[in-house]
């Protein structure tokens, strides 16, 4: 469930206003009081409060995490997960979702809080419910902490509640004289300042053209690992193919950032560290590849005549059977240690990488041209070795060298300027357009091969009219790549 709060500190003996002039603009329904004990998991160091989230045991909803997703002054947008489960140790579900920020720390408890709240729920002129005032009178007691208490207004609504109405309302409770303080969850005000230290994870601060080699590598790596850790959440929920996009173009650019800096980089810290990367990103890769490939059998499928729409349909739920089962290795990976472990070495390496010699002190728009050659020349390389029709394989070849050579444009950009952001967007085309052409043959080879083994006749004759209209996209896409390359060349030419 989505979450969008309002949080605001009130005065001790604060009181709301009437609710007919409150909520002009809002209807009202019942109005509860409740009572609440709440249980908060953490890490010894607070690694979930620091981000944002959170792990509780509520006496009247049970278990819950909440994921951040974005804070603007008192204004919250989380999600929010419940999970079943008795009062005790958190369930394993709830805990592998908080996975991306415990790591290989233990969770345990490090707050109680006791909320006596006045629930008014809001709702629309049909009666339905928008969301709800929260007004909480809370006490607590955290670990190193002396007891606290406060008075808080909260208002949570959904996406449906109209936003200048829930605008207004905000407004007009700060002027009844609540929001005096800074906003922040019950968890994090109830263990005060170490819960509102910075997280693990920060966007990195802008690259300026003068920055050091040290600086460059530092947000080129802490770029990949926040996209990483963001999506994390979302492909344990199952929450849409992009997440698992996101995450293996996180690995891949961590990957290919860490071979491009590999002259500067000790190598004995590295090069390790690419090993662990590969190895996420082929648990990854699988549930990509077959979540693009169904994408492109459904709109093929879309196209057919009426009477293929039942064989259609077995082959997409053949193709979403072999998601399914390489979703579930992907997702004994992501509970493993060796994952909570490398997200512990990415963590650090955001912090400290580690350099030859005195390599991290030096300029780094002194250093990036000698780095960035290497990659252009294999992508040259590669295409030279090309006949007039090449095999698939080879363009493959040729695609993955060009994203290598992208990514390595990408990187050194912040110190070198527009023209290698533009030969890096030059070269995504590149990509892009090689890339249609091997998620084709892909798409004709597993056609081909559930054609060989269905045991229906009008199931294999679907999978050869499909496999067919790839076969037509894969030759039209070899008369597209060289023209992109030799718009790639061009913009390289003038860096």
């Amino acid at each position: 469930m989505e979450e969008h709060e309002h949080k605001l500190v009130a005065p001790p003996d604060f009181e709301l206003p009437p609710l007919d002039e409150l909520l002009d603009g809002l209807g009202h329904g019942a109005v509860e009081q409740i009572e609440q004990e709440a249980t908060y998991f953490d890490t010894p160091d607070l690694r979930l409060s620091r981000a944002g989230a959170s792990l509780r045991y509520r006496s009247d909803d049970g278990w819950t995490v909440k994921i951040p997703r974005s804070q603007q002054g008192d204004a919250f947008e989380r999600t929010e997960v419940s999970f079943q489960g008795e009062r005790g140790l958190p369930p394993a579900p709830a805990t592998e979702l908080v996975r991306v920020w415990a790591r290989t720390a233990p969770l345990g408890v490090v707050a109680r809080i006791r909320t006596q709240r006045t629930r008014v729920e809001l709702c629309d002129d049909a009666g339905h419910v928008l969301g709800e005032i929260d007004d909480d009178q809370v006490t607590g007691t955290a670990m190193h902490q002396q007891p606290v208490a406060f008075h808080e207004i909260e208002v949570e609504t959904s996406e449906a509640a109209p936003a200048k109405a829930v605008d207004r309302l905000v407004h007009r409770i700060r002027k009844a004289g609540a929001g005096s303080g800074p906003a922040m969850p019950k968890i994090t005000r109830a263990l005060g300042p170490d819960a509102q230290a910075p997280p693990d994870l920060s966007p990195p601060r802008s690259v300026r053209t003068d920055a050091t080699v040290e600086q460059l590598v530092r947000a080129v790596i802490t770029d990949s690992v926040l996209r990483l850790t963001e999506h994390d959440p979302a492909i344990r929920l199952d929450a849409g193919a992009e997440a698992v996009h996101q995450a293996r173009v996180a690995t891949r650019r961590l990957r290919s950032d860490l071979r491009t800096f590999r002259p500067v980089l000790d190598p004995s810290w590295s090069e390790p560290l690419r090993v662990e990367l590969r190895w996420l990103g082929g648990a990854l890769g699988k549930v990509r590849d077959a979540d693009v490939l169904l994408g492109l059998l459904e709109a093929k499928c879309g196209a057919l005549d009426p009477a293929s729409q039942d064989p259609a349909r077995e082959l997409l739920d053949r193709l979403a059977a072999m998601r399914e089962r390489d979703r579930e290795e992907l997702l004994d990976a992501l509970r493993s240690d060796r994952y909570a472990t490398l997200l512990d070495r990415l963590v650090a390496a955001t912090r400290s990488p580690r350099f030859r010699d005195h390599a991290r002190r030096r300029r780094a728009a002194k250093v990036v041209g000698r780095l960035i050659r290497p990659p252009w020349k294999r992508v040259r390389k590669g295409v030279r070795r090309l006949s007039d029709d090449p095999e698939d394989a080879q363009l493959h070849e040729v695609r993955k060298r060009a994203k290598q050579a992208r990514y390595a444009l990408e990187a050194v950009s912040p110190v070198t300027g527009k023209r290698a952001a533009r030969a890096a967007k030059r070269l995504a085309d590149l990509q892009d357009v090689l890339g249609d052409h091997q998620d084709a043959v892909v798409a004709a080879r597993w056609l081909h091969d559930a054609a060989v083994d269905s045991e229906q006749a009008e199931t294999a004759y679907v999978a050869g009219v499909l496999a067919g209209s790839f076969h037509e996209d894969r030759r039209r896409l070899r008369r597209e790549w060289a023209g992109t390359w030799r718009r790639a060349q061009r913009a390289h030419h003038r860096i």
